[in-house]
């Protein structure tokens, strides 16, 4: 069956660039150019066995079962990540909260890592500190 739709397809394509040749006259040779265009896209289609392929997959119930899964897949998947999204969010300290309370962000936090430790190095506390600032933790 999808040789025969492909055969098909193939003389509807020769057709329509025999018949852009009559209408060089009529319609003009930019209309006839596209005309032309599309009969050989048809024929190079079925050249191909792209018109079977599409045949195979649009008679074969299987294939359609297929494409349920695939569309089911997608539900599901774009369902959980609507579902995951605020409440896994980061839990925020208390001298975050207050920050965001009072609007103002203090230059440099310190990170609970070092409190406990004495002075690291400079280079890095700067780095931390810039990114720290531009929400990067």
């Amino acid at each position: 069956m999808g040789t025969l739709i492909s055969v098909l397809v193939a003389v509807l394509g020769t057709g329509m660039v025999a018949l852009s040749l009559r209408e060089v006259r009529t319609k003009g040779a930019a209309a006839a150019m596209q005309m032309a265009a599309f009969g050989l896209l048809l024929v190079g289609a079925s050249a191909t066995g792209l018109i079977r392929f599409v045949t195979q997959i649009v008679f074969n119930p299987l294939a359609w079962i297929g494409v349920g899964m695939l569309s089911l897949a997608g539900v599901l998947f774009v369902v959980g990540q609507k579902l995951e999204g605020p409440a896994d969010q980061p839990k925020k300290t208390k001298k975050a909260k207050k920050v965001e309370e009072s609007g103002k962000r203090p230059a440099v936090e310190e990170s609970p890592k070092r409190k406990g430790k004495g002075k690291g190095d400079d280079d890095l506390d700067d780095i931390e500190a810039i990114l720290r600032k531009h929400g990067i933790e």
